[in-house]
């Protein structure tokens, strides 16, 4: 930036003021904290020893930027001291701006190295230096050889060491690594030569190498000196990767190298180094040398590739990526421009960053099948990053393009790849709810022909909805939210999987609360789930006949009536009281009428301790169809429902009907004598006459409609709703629970048809207890089922008692309701 605002801006500008404050500041910290900082300027960057090996981080491209400038200068090494100061800085930036002027000029014998200290000596610059050879400790033997080098091409007319490196031909560069090769073998300490074998072989190479090839690696040499305490083998590698590094670079700015012939052009020089490391002479039992060795390795070999790059100047990276030869970049370089690209927040990067992403993608189209492995392992490679780059919803170029080529890769390793970002794709889909694109890829996949051929891709569509995102599509459908319109889809590819799921969540704690959002994805997946809903009745497996009823009750309470007459007398009692309470449920009321028909077809079939439900629920529907068999019952001449109890419920169905056409049997009831004593007991006979005052409209039916007509009362948050009304007790009374465990209980409100408790025994919905009830003296006895938890107790239904017990609840109820 400082180079920059030196060129465009005048002395004084605000711009070239701060951007050379800014640059001092920045030296000045580092000077400070290293106590001195040394500047090296290498190919594709900056180096500074003190720091690090490897070049100074450059996400932007700066440091590669004002390498090469540097480089333009003739500057390959810069020294700042702790006493250099912001003047001095200003001036070395109007030296480089001189400098490159200069450039352009032929540049005289050893006019390089004194341009410079001169300059800096005569404008009294003492705390920074330029191209000042720095004391390091060098290997004996890599001195040695330097001095060869000399020896043998330092004094080639026409060179100028201190001038910029200029890039060789290509015959030269194969000669100059021939060299490099041939030297390395007498270095090895490995070989056992002696120092005369060693410098005989060294001597040799140079006598056989042209001058010109020695004198590259001299100027490379002077370009890229050894560092501290480096070994001769290390720096030689290092030096045989700068020196075709400066060729490549120099030949794909001309555009004479294309991206896709760089990758052949790494490994056809090392094959150059490979073929040339031999060795033969003595003690030849190793027979290549190691940094022939270390070349002739792919993974070495790659390794460059990246590298390259990775050091590629910014603009040429770019026109590359915004190409047809994107395909060429390796991933680590494709990975670190876009995520370059996605850290700048603009938007216009961003734009870039996917517009490369899905010009990549598009060359999975390509003829050659190793450029599409190579895009399909990137593709895999970068989900992170395009998961990023589209936060919201994927682009549907890039699944349908991928199952494109799916569909008819021929090569198996390509097709697994892509089908592993296919996955990648629906897994990111469904994570971020796009459920339309999730869609979109399992139906492009369902699409493909059933055959051997195409087998794999039936195998992904199967995989896509794998456990855990089955898992997320489930509990997407029945967020408290609106329902996306494509989950339904989704899930109708796997009913009885969907059910499964179902089943198991209605187990959990919070299952109850579910059943809404359960019954509203049912109802819109329709025919195909509810069919299968429906079988599920008739299974034996108790937990899915559990579920079967629950859901359906809410779903498609219709259809739970239909199976209910084929499923009743193969339940036991539990799973008949849940199927009635449910369709009993005030939600199900537009069913109640065909609810209470369906019950008077079934009563027979019915267990005992549900059949007064159901007799119940038929009173309360008004179902005339029903009133000749509930005379039969109350009448006690029914062939199975001769329990007392039962017989009570049938008269007051009968009595909440008002059917004239019983009064005559009731009043038999009523008056029927055996001897001097009644022939029915007086909990039926009381019944009985409740039933006339209300079908007859008697003086006394005000008293008995304030016990039963309560059903206005009931809302949807009861499960059942109350068919009596509930008397609060001011003082609760004590009741026992029986079974196991027992415990104690508070009646804190109580009607003919159920009570409320407080217990510590925590009881659960559809517990079947024995309870007995203490009022003053007397105790009355009742089978009950929990229908409703609450925050202080459980509500429940009594489903039988004796008829001696029933007279003491009614009398206690009465009692209440008159005071």
């Amino acid at each position: 930036m400082l180079l920059r605002a030196e060129r465009l801006y005048e002395k004084d500008h605000p711009r070239r003021v701060d951007s050379l404050d800014g640059a001092y500041d920045s030296l000045r910290n580092a000077t400070e904290l290293l106590g001195g900082l040394e500047v090296r300027v290498e190919r594709g960057g900056l180096v500074a020893p003190r720091i690090g090996d490897g070049h100074l981080p450059d996400a932007r491209g700066e440091m590669q930027a004002l390498a090469k400038e540097l480089q333009r200068a003739g500057i390959h090494a810069v020294v700042f001291s702790r006493k250099f100061h912001v003047g001095e800085l200003d001036t070395l930036t109007g030296l480089m701006k001189a400098s490159l002027l200069r450039s352009e000029e032929p540049a005289k014998k050893d006019e390089g190295n004194a341009w410079w200290p001169a300059r800096l000596l005569e404008n009294r610059v003492e705390g920074i230096s330029v191209n000042t050879r720095t004391e390091r400790k060098v290997d004996t033997v890599l001195a040695s050889l330097i001095a060869a080098f000399v020896a043998y091409g330092g004094n080639a007319p026409g060179e100028t060491p201190d001038a910029p490196i200029q890039a060789p031909n290509l015959d030269d560069l194969v000669a100059s690594l021939r060299l490099l090769a041939r030297l390395t073998p007498p270095l090895e300490s490995a070989r056992g030569l002696s120092p005369e074998e060693a410098a005989r072989s060294i001597h040799g190479a140079m006598q056989e190498a042209s001058r010109e090839s020695v004198r590259m690696l001299l100027s490379s040499v002077s370009q890229y000196g050894p560092r501290e305490a480096e070994q001769p083998l290390p720096y030689l590698l290092r030096l045989s990767e700068k020196i075709i590094f400066e060729f490549l670079a120099a030949e794909f700015s001309s555009g004479t190298l294309t991206p896709p012939s760089v990758r052949p052009a790494i490994h056809r020089f090392g094959d150059v180094i490979v073929d040339s490391g031999g060795y033969s002479g003595p003690h030849a039992s190793q027979h290549l040398s190691s940094l022939a060795v270390t070349w002739a390795t792919d993974k070495h070999r790659e390794q460059l590739v990246d590298r390259f790059w990775l050091e590629l100047p910014p603009r040429e990276k770019s026109a590359v990526l915004r190409g047809p030869d994107v395909w060429c970049v390796p991933v680590a370089a494709l990975r670190q421009a876009l995520g370059q690209l996605a850290d700048a927040g603009a938007d216009a990067p961003r734009r870039e960053a996917r517009n490369i992403v899905l010009n990549y993608s598009r060359r999975l189209e390509i003829a050659d099948s190793a450029a599409r492995r190579s895009v399909a392992a990137g593709l895999n490679e970068l989900a992170p990053i395009i998961q990023s780059l589209w936060p919201n919803q994927l682009p549907e170029d890039l699944s349908r393009g991928a199952m494109k080529i799916l569909d008819t890769e021929a090569a198996p390793e390509t097709a697994a790849l892509l089908a592993a970002f296919v996955e990648s794709l629906g897994r990111i889909a469904v994570s971020r709810g796009d459920y339309a694109g999730f869609e979109t890829i399992l139906t492009g996949l369902e699409r493909a022909p059933r055959d051997k051929e195409h087998d794999h891709m039936a195998a992904l569509s199967i995989r896509l909805v794998a456990q855990d995102r089955w898992l997320l599509l489930v509990d997407a459908a029945l967020a408290n939210r609106a329902l996306d319109p494509v989950l339904p889809r989704l899930l109708q590819r796997d009913p009885e999987r969907l059910l499964d799921r179902l089943t198991l969540l209605l187990t959990e704690p919070r299952g109850a609360e579910m059943v809404p959002a359960m019954a509203r994805l049912l109802r819109t997946i329709g025919v195909p789930v509810l069919n299968l809903l429906e079988t599920r009745l008739y299974e034996a497996r108790r937990q899915r006949v559990t579920a079967a009823i629950k859901l359906l009750a809410a779903a498609d309470p219709e259809r739970l009536l239909r199976g209910l007459a084929r499923a009743m007398a193969s339940w036991e009692w539990n799973l008949q009281d849940l199927a009635i309470s449910e369709l009993a449920r005030p939600s199900n009321s537009t069913s109640a009428q065909s609810a209470a028909f369906v019950f008077s077809a079934i009563l027979a079939d019915a267990h005992p301790m549900v059949v007064p439900m159901m007799i119940d629920q038929i009173g309360l529907a008004q179902e005339t169809t029903a009133v000749p068999q509930l005379m039969e019952i109350a009448a006690g001449g029914h062939e199975t429902l001769r329990d007392l109890f039962v017989r009570i419920k049938a008269i007051e169905a009968l009595g909440r009907m008002q059917a004239g056409e019983a009064v005559e049997l009731l009043i038999t009831l009523v008056e029927s004598r055996e001897g001097l004593s009644y022939a029915e007991p007086l909990g039926l006979r009381t019944a009985a006459e409740d039933a006339l005052s209300l079908i007859e409209n008697r003086p006394s039916s005000p008293r008995v409609r304030a016990a039963y007509e309560s059903s206005s009362q009931s809302n949807a948050s009861y499960n059942i709703p109350r068919r009596y009304v509930r008397v609060p007790l001011e003082s609760p009374l004590r009741a026992q629970i029986e079974g196991a465990p027992a415990g104690l209980a508070r009646v804190k409100s109580i009607s003919l048809g159920g009570a409320y408790l407080e217990s510590p025994r925590r009881l659960s919905v559809g517990d079947s207890i024995k309870l007995e009830v203490r009022a003053g003296l007397r105790k009355i006895n009742f089978t009950a089922v929990v229908r409703n938890i609450g925050p202080d107790g459980s509500g429940v239904e009594f489903v039988h008692m004796r008829d001696e017990d029933r007279e003491k609840l009614r009398k206690l109820v009465q009692r209440h309701l008159q005071l």
